[in-house]
Parts: C-alpha cells; structure tokens; sequence
C-alpha cells in the first residue's frame, strides 16, 4: 500500500504540476495582454507629443526676457496638463526637455522637478542610437522633488523634425510602478511571487515591494530567462521547491515570471499523503499481527517435520525423538532437500550414461552387422571372377576392396563427411562392374556446399548395392543410378534412384516390418533397415528413411538427415 501510494502520488505531482504550469501559463498571458495594453497607451501619449509640430517653435525657441519664456511656458505646460486628463487613469509624469534648455512638465500640485537627475541621462546620446523609437527605462525613482519615494518607469523618444530628422528636444514619460503591480496584485496568495525584469535583470516590478527598481542575481531563472527554450522549470532555491514560469512580453524587451512554492501546490496532496501513510502503518501493525499468528500455525507442522526427518536420519524410521536437540527446521528441510536433489541428479546421470552406453553399443552392433554382409556380398563377387575365369581381373578387384575397407572398416570415426562416403561408393561400383562386366552409369547431382557434412559411414553403399543386386541386374545388362543431395528444412535430403525393376508396396512393408523369407526375398531389407536404424539412434526419430517404388519404373529412397559439422 505504501509503494502503490507513493507512486501514485509522483504521478499525481507530474499531472498536477502539468495542470498548475497550463493555468498560469493562461495566467501570464493575461497579464501579458494587460501590460500590452498600459504600454499602447504610453505609446499613444509619446506619439501625440511627437506629432505636435507647434513644439518644435517652443522647444528651440531663445528668449530675452524672462516675461516671454515663462508665458510660453505655462502655455506648453497647461496643454501637457490637458493630455494627462485625457489619460487621468494612467497615473504618470511627463517631461519635455527643449532644445533650448529648457524644462517642461505638468504644472499642478507644486511638482518640482530635479533637474540634476532628470539631465544626467544625458537623453540626447542616449536617444541617438534609435531615434525612432521609444526606448524604455527600466524602473527606478521619480525625476520630481516631492515624490522621490515613488518607484516609476520610463519611455523616453527624441523628437525630430518630420522633413530633415533634426532633434529639437526630448519627450519623457514616467509612469508610476504601481500601474504593473495593480495589474497582477489580485493573483498573489499562497506564498507566489511575481515579478516583471528587463533583459539586463533589472527589477521593473515586484511582488515584493522592496525588491522594485532592484537587480536579479544569483538565482537559477537567471540563466533560464537567456536560453528561453522552456515556458517553465521546477528548481530548488534555498532548499525550498518552486514552480518557475517566465514569458517574454511582446511589445518590450521585458520578461513577466511567475514564482510558486510547490509546497502551496501540495499542500491538499500532502495532507492526504499523511492520511494514507497513517492507514498503511496500522495496516503493518495488523499485518504483523497477522504474520504471528499465521507463522505459529506454519511453524508448529514444519518443528513436526524436522523432528520426523531427524528421526529418520538417526535411526532409519519415522518414529518421533523424545528429547530432539535443538534445531534450525529450515536449515534442515533445507539441507535434506539439497542431498535428495544431488541423488536424484546423480541417478539421472546414471540413466543417462546407462541410455548413452546402450546407444553406442546399438550402433556397434548395427555397424557390426552391416560389415559382414557387405563383405559377404564383396567377396562374392569376387568368387563369381574366378568362376567365369576372369582371373586378371581379381587382382585390380581386391585392390578396390582394400581401399574401400581402409575408407570405412579400419576408420575409427563413425561419422565421415559425404565426400568420403561417394569415393567409398566409387570403389564399390567399380568392383561390381569387373564382377558382371555391366555398365553401371553414376549420376551425382549434390550441392558442393553440402559435401564437408558428416554422415555415418556406409550409410548410402548398402542403398546402391540393393539398387544393383535387386534392382539392376534381375532384368538389364545396363543401369541407371542417380544420387541427389540438397538441404531441406535445415537439415539434408539425401535421395538414390535407379530405373530397376523396381518392387510392389508388399515388398516394401515386408522390407521395414521384417515379415516373410527374406533369403528368398527380390530385395534383402537388411541393409535398408540398418541404414534407418543407424539414422535414427544418431539423429533422433525425426530423421530416417523412406522407399517409393512402383513394379517395372524403379525404385526411389529417400534419407534425411541432420547439418553436421
């Protein structure tokens, strides 16, 4: 329960952080929009004045006597009190620096202007750079004498004549900080912050009063706000967790970010994370009770058990130890499991050493059974030479036959590769052609890729003697046999064809199934029976022999045996 808890709450932290990020991300939009719209309408009041030719006049105009420049000063000064009527809600401060040194600004309630301060910007090559366009100050304290405590930001634009671009004063409007934080103010609880930087990280607004006009550093956003490539983060600052979400105003180059505690955001998650923990610590205070009480009914049959064991151990039978000594039950069971498993793994091996022997010696045995009778068959032939008094042709004959015995009887492999068994096949149908003087055509059609593969030996020479003796010879003077070899289901298909006289399907059931008098047989079955016997105790039950024949158009076998290296 406390595992599938706290999962559960990590994936009920990511949703909720994704949720939490979506709405104020909503939320920064907003105040995006608001702040764009404060800002058109500090851009429409620099444009009324920019657009004001009457100005020009005044601002470059040089004066005599001090009764003419204070007329035309409060002249300038009283339409400048009329635009900030026009635009009583926005709550600013404008200021228009002549050409002609000087100073302009709203004439009501006693404002003092600081000319010090408002000069040392020293506007005209401040302005310079883009003289057409408003350029924004960040923000910092009032330019006016009684309102020093009061924190304002600035849009300044040099003002210019329209035909020659000739600078004849500057206009500058400060708008008080309050205007930015009444626009967010209503959204800050739960320990949020909120605050608006330029690109150099200076402080334009802040949710925290004191930190206005300030500099942002040593804080992770920092970095954040220059790479811009996430909406927000989550970081950890002075050990406390805090959603971060930042977006670049469009109109300036100035950035709203969005501070919250993710404690604030957890709070209803940790309160039910408490509740949850609490229930799962009485469930392991049941569940041990539990465990007791269920161990005890386990423990009692399983000291039983042991004691039975030791019992047996000590004495060969099952009666019960009156005083048994003191004992580790699982350690015992654990123990006598161990010795019944090594028995029984060293009476398998046993079985299956005992089932190996029993195959090799079958092998033995088969191979012991084919020799004989292609000696016999060999040899015979060889009798028939000396019968027909073709005594110059024993010699070459039995020089045929030792070959073919070093390749096959001497070898103490039992498997040899396929190129072996065709030059053993070789020889053999060349001694029985000096023995009946038939033409005996050989046709080997095997994939040359296949001719390293093993085979036991002298798996296919008995297929080509039956081909022969049964085949070939009862009817013709002449004969055909073809080998074909090819892979076939990832092993090889192996298969001998002859155009003898071919054989009835009771033939080949008495071939297989050992039934009626093979001496008198048109086809011996021993050595096809040798030949599927020996596939299948080397390879496995799958693999074998086939015969499909037909009286008078031949006789076609088929083995199929493993790839083996």
């Amino acid at each position: 329960m406390s595992v599938v808890g706290l999962v559960s709450f990590k994936v009920s932290e990511k949703l909720l952080d994704a949720q939490v990020s979506k709405s104020n991300i909503d939320t920064l939009e907003q105040i995006d929009k608001n702040i764009s719209v404060l800002l058109d309408q500090v851009s429409a009041i620099v444009n009324i004045y920019n657009m004001n030719d009457e100005l020009e006049s005044m601002l470059t105009k040089t004066y005599s006597n001090i009764y003419d420049q204070l007329q035309d000063q409060a002249k300038v000064e009283n339409s400048m009190l009329r635009y900030s009527f026009a635009f009583d809600w926005l709550n600013f401060q404008s200021f228009l620096i002549g050409q002609n040194g000087l100073i302009y600004t709203q004439n009501y309630q006693n404002n003092i202007v600081d000319p010090d301060r408002l000069l040392g910007y020293q506007w005209n090559d401040y302005l310079a750079k883009v003289p057409d366009r408003i350029t924004w100050l960040s923000t910092h304290k009032s330019f006016l004498k009684n309102n020093e405590g009061v924190n304002v930001f600035t849009a300044a634009k040099l003002l210019q004549t329209a035909n020659t671009n000739k600078s004849y004063g500057v206009f500058v409007l400060s708008v008080n900080e309050n205007n930015l934080y009444n626009i967010y103010k209503n959204l800050l609880n739960n320990g949020k912050e909120i605050f608006i930087l330029d690109s150099n990280l200076n402080i334009i607004s802040h949710s925290n009063r004191e930190r206005v006009g300030g500099k942002m550093e040593g804080e992770p956003y920092v970095q954040w706000l220059s790479d811009n490539d996430e909406s927000y983060k989550i970081s950890t600052i002075n050990n406390e967790k805090y959603l971060t979400l930042y977006k670049k105003i469009s109109r300036v180059d100035w950035y709203i970010v969005e501070k919250i505690p993710m404690s604030a955001i957890y709070k209803d998650i940790d309160v039910l994370k408490s509740k949850v923990f609490l229930i799962a610590f009485i469930c392991v205070l049941l569940s041990l009770a539990a465990a007791l009480f269920i161990s005890r009914t386990i423990a009692m049959p399983l000291g039983k058990l042991s004691r039975r064991i030791q019992t047996y151990l000590l004495k060969g039978n099952s009666e019960s130890i009156k005083s048994p000594s003191p004992v580790n039950e699982i350690n015992l069971l654990t123990t006598e499991y161990d010795n019944m498993i090594n028995k029984l793994d060293r009476t398998i091996g046993d079985l299956v050493k005992n089932q190996e022997e029993k195959r090799v010696a079958e092998l033995q045995a088969l191979q012991m059974q084919i020799n004989p009778h292609f000696l016999y068959n060999t040899l015979n032939s060889i009798k028939c030479l000396v019968w027909v008094q073709k005594t110059h042709l024993i010699e070459p004959t039995i020089n045929a036959l030792v070959n073919l015995l070093e390749q096959t009887i001497n070898r103490s492999d039992e498997l040899i590769s396929i190129q072996d068994e065709i030059d053993n096949i070789d020889h053999y149908i060349y001694i029985q052609q000096i023995r009946t003087s038939q033409t005996i055509t050989m046709n080997y059609k095997i994939d040359e890729q296949l001719m390293p593969y093993k085979l036991p030996k002298l798996l296919l020479q008995p297929i080509i003697e039956n081909a022969i003796f049964h085949g070939i010879e009862p009817n013709k003077t002449t004969g055909t046999i073809s080998v074909y070899g090819s892979s076939y289901r990832g092993g090889i298909k192996i298969e001998i064809i002859d155009n003898g006289v071919g054989m009835s399907e009771e033939d080949i059931d008495r071939i297989f199934n050992e039934t009626g008098n093979q001496s008198s047989s048109r086809f011996s079955g021993i050595g096809v029976r040798n030949v599927d016997e020996r596939l299948k105790l080397n390879f496995g039950l799958q693999y074998g022999l086939t015969i499909n024949s037909q009286p008078g158009m031949g006789t076609s076998v088929t083995l199929t045996l493993p790839k083996v290296q």
